[in-house]
């Protein structure tokens, strides 16, 4: 098997490696890397304004042209666009009543057991963000994948194609569609953010939790009782340098497939979006949920099919099309609307 040689530009994993003293955020990352494949390879850059990342991205290039001797051509530009892309605050308050962790054997399990509860339902609300977040409903989200224009129309907003349909034009309009994504993070393609200085001292990337140790607390009554509390912080944002680094195969039925209107996942499209990727590929990730994954181990097993194989990415076997590495992403859901011009 190959390895597979992807940008590991500040991933969590790398992440680790500049931990705070008392290892607290390797603890946080290890948790968060097992529950997510945009989080663990997903690229991390500081805002370079505030809770805001800005920058500019190629618009257009000039094309230039041919001439013969003693002719011109006329004067071209290349044109960018301005692109700001906001944070959002997702945060978590346990508290644990003091007098139920007494009984228990060990009290600083209980609490680490039920600090890992918190932690994996908030990776699961991040990445759930970053497909499905939307600010016109709430405008404390990031916006996802799935809402933007590049990504939620099979029109393109400019020359360049980021959408596939898997239907060819024939989808039914039921919302039992999900899709594939194929993603290239690393620099100058597509980040995760995070706030300048957040916490203070800009160590550990948006990620925080703080033991606010055995305090009392208010019940639902008004009462109070000893408890004992941790807050966790996980501050992020999603900014896309190059929108043509994202290929999004869309409108692939999840039920009542018939093969009129509703389509189980196309080989044929996902071979149109990796064929024109940009950067010969670098860094590209294909992600998509377990109803898709299934389908295509199960293509796997076909020994005609030269276009699945089992390669190492990471230092570990995993599932590959055309050798760009296939993860599970759970929280792409198998509800989305279909995808229409």
């Amino acid at each position: 098997m190959a390895e597979l040689g992807l940008d590991t530009t500040l991933t969590l994993s790398e992440i680790i490696r500049r931990e705070n003293p008392d290892g607290t955020l390797a603890d946080l990352v290890d948790v968060l890397n097992k529950q997510s494949a945009v989080l663990k390879y997903g690229t991390w850059i500081e805002c370079n304004n505030g809770t805001y990342h800005e920058d500019t991205r190629t618009a257009f290039e000039p094309s230039g042209s041919e001439r013969g001797y003693d002719m011109g051509v006329d004067k071209e530009a290349g044109g960018t666009e301005k692109a700001t892309e906001p944070t959002c605050m997702l945060d978590g308050l346990s508290e644990i009543d003091a007098a139920k962790l007494k009984h228990t054997p060990d009290q600083l399990a209980a609490r680490m057991q039920e600090d890992d509860f918190f932690l994996r339902g908030m990776s699961k609300t991040a990445v759930s963000r970053f497909f499905d977040g939307d600010r016109s409903s709430n405008p404390l989200r990031i916006n996802g994948l799935n809402v933007r224009a590049f990504y939620n129309s099979l029109t393109s907003p400019d020359t360049n194609r980021y959408v596939y349909d898997n239907a060819g034009g024939n989808a039914s309009v039921t919302a039992n569609k999900t899709s594939i994504y194929i993603i290239q993070f690393g620099p100058k393609k597509v980040n995760w953010t995070y706030p300048r200085n957040d916490p203070q001292g800009g160590t550990e990337y948006g990620i925080h939790m703080e033991d606010f140790g055995r305090n009392l607390i208010t019940d639902g009554a008004g009462k109070k009782y000893p408890a004992w509390q941790t807050w966790f912080e996980f501050h992020f944002g999603l900014f896309i340098h190059d929108p043509r680094c994202i290929k999004r195969i869309c409108n692939i039925s999840t039920t009542n497939i018939d093969g009129v209107d509703d389509f189980s996942f196309n080989e044929d499209s996902l071979i149109d979006a990796a064929s024109e990727l940009e950067y010969n590929g670098e860094g590209a990730i294909i992600v998509c949920n377990r109803t898709v994954s299934a389908q295509m181990w199960k293509r796997l097993k076909d020994k005609a099919n030269v276009n699945f194989s089992v390669e190492q990415a990471f230092g570990k076997p995993v599932l590959a099309f055309n050798l760009i590495p296939i993860f599970r992403e759970d929280q792409i859901t198998n509800t989305q609307a279909t995808v229409t011009a």
